[in-house]
C-alpha cells in the first residue's frame, strides 16, 4: 500500500508585487485543508537565496515528499525550485508550481475577490496534481506499458522525432520501444496511443486527469459557476503568450482555468471528454501557428485529432461548438487575450452544459441526461 503525500505549499508575494492583489490569508487557509497538505510557509521572494534554502529545510524538517510553489510562471523559476527541492532530499520532479503572478494576479488586478478564487482553483488543480506524481530519474520522455501494448505501430508513425521503433517480444507479438534519451517529450504518441499503452512521464495522463477532475467538481450538481471554461496551453507557444499577458497586464475576463501542456499535441481527446461529462462549458485547445510548432508538427496533428473529436462530440449529443483550437504564437499576448475572451463569450451565450443540473422536464427528454447518471470516471484507462 502506497503512503500517503506529503505536500508542502510554499507561497510567494514576488517581493511583494502581488501582496495585494491576491487574498493570501484565503488561499493559505484553503491550502491546508487540502487533502494531503501537511506544511504552509509563504515568502516575500521565494526565488531568492535564502528562501531557497528555506524551502530545502521545511523539506527535510517535515519529511515533505512533494511540493507545490505558489508563485510566478514555471517557464521562470522551476529548475531553481527543483534544485531546492533536491537539496532538501527529494526528487526534483515532485515539484509542481501553481501560476499565480502572471496568469492570476496580473491579468485580474482589477478584481481582487475574482482573482483570489481564480488562485483557489488553480491551487487546488496544482495539488491534485502533485498528488499523483512520481519521482523519476529521466527528463520528462514517453513510457510504454508492454503489457498493455498491442504493437499497432501508431506511435513509430507519429514520432516525428523518430525514437519509437517495435521490437519483437517473441509469440509473433511486437511492442513499441522507446529511446528515453533522445525523446523530445512532446507527447503526440501519447494522445496517439488507442490502447493506452504510452504514457508521459512529466506530463502523465493521472496527473493532468486530476486537473480535469479538481476544476470540474461539482459543476454537474449546478449551473454556477458558469461559463466553466478550460483552456489547455502549449508550454512554448500559448502559454508563454498568456504569460505575456500578465507582464503587460492585460486584463481579461476570469472565466477560464489553465493546464499547461509540452504541446497542443498532447491534448488528449479523453481529457476533452472527460472535462466535457463533467459538466465543464467549453474546452479551449491553443497550440503555436502552424509552421512554428517547438515540435516540427504537433500542431497539425492537434488539428486533425480535434477535427475528429468534433465529430465524436456531435455523435454523443454534445454541441461541437464547445470545443474550439486556436492558434497563438509566444510573441502574441493580445491576441491570446482576444482569443480566450471570445471564446468565453461564445460558451456564455450557449448557456450551461445541458448536463448540469438539468431541470426535471430535462431530465425526461435529455439523451445526454440520460447518460449522465451511467457516467462512470475509473482510473485513467
Amino acid at each position: 500500500m502506497e503512503s500517503e503525500a506529503r505536500i508542502g505549499v510554499f507561497f510567494c508575494a514576488c517581493g511583494e508585487t502581488i501582496k495585494d492583489l491576491i487574498d493570501f490569508d484565503r488561499l493559505a487557509e484553503h491550502a491546508r485543508s487540502l487533502e494531503g497538505v501537511v506544511f504552509v510557509e509563504g515568502a516575500g521572494l521565494l526565488c531568492s537565496s535564502p528562501s531557497l534554502r528555506r524551502v530545502s529545510e521545511a523539506i527535510r524538517e517535515n519529511s515533505l515528499d512533494r511540493v507545490v510553489v505558489a508563485a510566478c510562471s514555471p517557464r521562470v523559476y522551476l529548475s531553481e525550485f527543483r534544485e531546492a527541492a533536491r537539496r532538501g532530499g527529494i526528487n526534483p520532479y515532485m515539484v509542481e508550481q501553481a501560476n499565480l503572478r502572471e496568469q492570476v494576479a496580473w491579468v485580474h488586478s482589477a478584481d481582487k475577490k475574482s482573482a483570489t478564487d481564480k488562485a483557489v482553483d488553480q491551487l487546488l488543480m496544482s495539488v491534485e496534481r502533485s498528488r499523483r506524481m512520481r519521482p523519476s530519474d529521466f527528463a520528462p520522455s514517453a513510457v510504454v506499458d508492454e503489457a498493455q501494448c498491442s504493437g499497432c505501430g501508431i506511435c513509430v508513425s507519429t514520432c516525428r522525432a523518430g525514437v519509437i521503433e517495435l521490437k519483437d517480444i517473441g509469440n509473433d507479438h511486437k511492442v513499441a520501444k522507446v529511446d528515453r534519451a533522445e525523446c523530445k517529450a512532446c507527447g503526440a504518441c501519447v494522445a496517439a496511443c488507442p490502447s493506452g499503452a504510452l504514457n508521459l512521464e512529466g506530463f502523465c495522463n493521472e496527473e493532468v486527469v486530476a486537473e480535469i477532475d479538481a476544476f470540474s467538481r461539482g459543476l454537474l450538481a449546478s449551473k454556477e459557476p458558469s461559463p466553466a471554461v478550460l483552456v489547455f496551453a502549449c508550454h512554448w507557444c500559448s502559454y508563454p503568450a498568456a504569460d505575456l499577458a500578465g507582464l503587460k497586464r492585460l486584463q481579461t475576463d476570469v472565466r477560464f482555468r489553465l493546464i499547461r501542456t509540452p504541446c497542443s499535441a498532447r491534448v488528449d481527446p479523453e481529457w476533452v471528454m472527460r472535462a466535457l461529462s463533467r459538466g465543464v462549458d467549453g474546452v479551449l485547445v491553443l497550440g503555436g501557428k502552424e509552421g512554428a510548432c517547438h515540435y516540427q508538427g504537433g500542431n497539425v496533428k492537434t488539428r486533425n485529432r480535434m477535427v475528429l473529436l468534433t465529430r465524436v462530440l456531435d455523435q454523443l449529443g454534445f454541441d461541437p461548438q464547445r470545443l474550439a483550437v486556436e492558434w497563438v504564437s509566444p510573441d502574441e499576448p493580445y491576441r491570446f487575450r482576444s482569443v480566450v475572451e471570445e471564446f468565453i463569450k461564445k460558451i456564455a451565450s450557449f448557456g450551461p452544459s445541458p448536463i448540469r443540473a438539468p431541470e426535471e422536464e430535462e431530465m425526461m427528454t435529455s439523451a445526454l441526461q440520460h447518460g449522465r447518471d451511467h457516467i462512470e470516471h475509473p482510473e485513467y484507462r
